[in-house]
């Protein structure tokens, strides 16, 4: 008999916070936070405690719409394996969608989200500002052209 996944699966827990952020439900992913969550894309400031990541979050839905389409996802050991409490590591390999108005720039995202008793408690995203360039510039012709996705 196969085991069925429950919402403290970590795994399940990555893939229901990018769907509740891809649906724009501050609310929902709100409910998949540790009050100790951090949030750190590299280059910008990290964001810290449940509260300013959601704020974050928030304004993120008011302004742009997100989409996401996770090419790899691997559950790794927990950060530190001789912790007992330590967060579950899960690794995403993305494509991530920003969008305003008829422009939407697609760009490849490295996710780092650590997972704790069904909680995202932390969460490390790394991507290319090169590839981002590349992504807005396909945007802008795809919007002129009205050719794309």
């Amino acid at each position: 008999m196969a085991a069925t996944s429950t919402r403290t699966d970590p795994d399940v827990v990555v893939r229901t916070f990018f769907d509740a952020l891809m649906s724009g439900s501050t609310a929902s992913a709100a409910d998949l936070l540790s009050e100790d969550v951090w949030w750190a894309n590299i280059g910008l400031p990290t964001i810290r405690g449940k509260r300013a990541v959601v704020g974050a979050i928030s304004s993120m839905n008011r302004s742009i719409r997100f989409d996401v389409e996770i090419h790899h996802l691997a559950v790794s050991a927990p950060a530190d394996p001789t912790d007992p409490a330590a967060p579950v590591v899960v690794l995403t390999e993305r494509t991530d969608y920003l969008g305003v108005g008829r422009f939407r720039v697609g760009f490849w995202v490295c996710g780092r989200l650590e997972v704790r008793d069904g909680r995202v408690c932390g969460w490390q995203d790394y991507f290319s500002k090169a590839d981002m360039a590349k992504g807005a510039v396909r945007g802008l012709v795809e919007m002129v052209t009205g050719r794309g996705r």
